[in-house]
């Protein structure tokens, strides 16, 4: 069956490179190409690159979207401005190549409304979902009337602050309507299928599970209970309000407040007038509650700070399945996270993990510190993730998975 993919980034099979910058859908094409019952297309929006390549047996389509300067004005404020241009080259690219089925990665982009013009059965695989996110945006004291007073007096900041917040309203309406519109969805959670429930009740679901970079499912660097009394702790990506950076710095900060010896790493960006409003509010900084941003980290490092850690910690407002999260499960690195989302599904309370609820810091330190002490029950979670997370992560499984998917939609 030839079957074409929508994706946001650029594959890393395009142009090979030291930064793997899809992640997991990278990681999924990895399985799929190996499967001689497909056929396999990848197109994918490109500011750069035009042009078509066969690599590996994949075919990758760059569409490159060239804005005239009001075009350009318009998308700054709505997303259905730039979803009418990436549409329209989408559509061509669906009637010069002939797909069976179209696979669209994230119904957050506008890749979705190409089933508004086409035929051809369109699935979605639900990465997130802004309906809910959206809900989620600003998490409590952060409201819009205080990071814009935040910005005051700086009109260029403040100006930009609200064409954000009103291109993110639009950006709510588009993924609505793309429910609306898409007839098939596949996801891995109770979550996302729930959503999919509500939001696109006479939709079709399928399950399928995410595929992780194979260097974390391969890797023979696995976690150990750490010899030493301080608690490391690592988490992975702060980068917006969703993933909770002020529940992380609360909860940093209650750990300094009862003098536990600790130290917090967070591999991953967070922008510097993000983390300064976050700091003026909490009134206090992350470096002074021992927490080190240490930036983008390539994966053998991840690896490394992961197998060596305490425990991962993830303090995030709304989810559907982080990668972070199951690429530390497949160390057996044992986690403690917000129950938000989707994590419910992947880390079960009490065996492989901890939950607690959201902005919740003085039950996040609560749980950090006891099981810091608890050797055995580390050692069992330790166990029991990492033996789900490999049979959940299974290419095997997966392909299979993938292949039931299509099939079922095509017949």
């Amino acid at each position: 069956m030839k079957v074409l993919w929508f994706e946001v980034t650029q594959p890393h099979g395009y142009i090979s490179n030291d930064c793997v910058l899809g992640g997991w859908q990278d990681s999924l094409e990895v399985i799929v190409k190996k499967c001689s019952d497909i056929e396999l297309l990848i197109a994918f929006q490109s500011d750069k690159y035009e042009e078509i390549k066969v690599v590996d047996n994949v075919t990758y389509i760059p569409i490159k979207v060239n804005k005239s300067f009001v075009e350009r004005l318009k998308c700054r404020f709505s997303w259905f401005s730039d979803a009418s241009l990436v549409v329209s080259k989408a559509v061509r690219v669906i009637e010069k190549f002939s797909p069976d089925i179209i696979h669209v990665f994230g119904n957050e982009w506008p890749w979705g409304l190409v089933a508004e013009h086409t035929d051809i059965p369109v699935v979605i695989h639900i990465q997130g979902s802004i309906v809910p996110y959206y809900n989620a945006i600003l998490p409590p004291k952060y409201s819009t009337l205080s990071i814009l007073s935040y910005h005051f007096p700086n009109p260029v900041k403040m100006a930009s602050f609200l064409q954000n917040h009103i291109k993110n309203h639009s950006w709510l309406e588009m993924e609505k309507r793309i429910w609306k519109c898409v007839d098939n969805y596949m996801g891995r959670t109770n979550w996302d299928y729930a959503l999919s429930r509500v939001l696109a009740p006479k939709s079709k679901y399928y399950h399928v599970e995410e595929a992780l970079r194979p260097m974390f499912l391969n890797t023979e660097k696995l976690w150990q209970v750490p010899s030493s009394n301080k608690i490391k702790i690592i988490t992975t990506g702060i980068s917006t309000f969703w993933k909770g950076p002020d529940m992380l710095l609360k909860t940093a900060s209650v750990l300094k407040q009862l003098d536990v010896e600790f130290e917090w790493t967070v591999a991953g960006n967070i922008d510097d007038s993000l983390r300064k409003m976050i700091e003026k509010k909490e009134k206090t900084t992350f470096k002074e509650n021992n927490v080190n941003i240490l930036g983008f980290v390539k994966p053998d490092k991840l690896i490394e700070l992961l197998s060596e850690c305490t425990m991962m910690v993830h303090t995030a407002y709304i989810e559907n399945s982080p990668n972070s999260i199951c690429e530390a499960q497949c160390l057996g690195v044992p986690v403690v996270s917000t129950n938000v989302g989707g994590i419910s599904t992947l880390v079960r309370d009490g065996v492989d993990g901890i939950l607690v609820p959201a902005n919740d810091p003085w039950q996040m330190v609560y749980n950090i510190v006891s099981l810091s002490h608890d050797t055995e029950r580390m050692k069992t979670m330790s166990r029991m993730t990492r033996e789900r997370a490999l049979s959940r992560h299974n290419p095997d499984n997966i392909l299979g998975q993938l292949l039931d998917c299509y099939r079922s939609i095509l017949k």
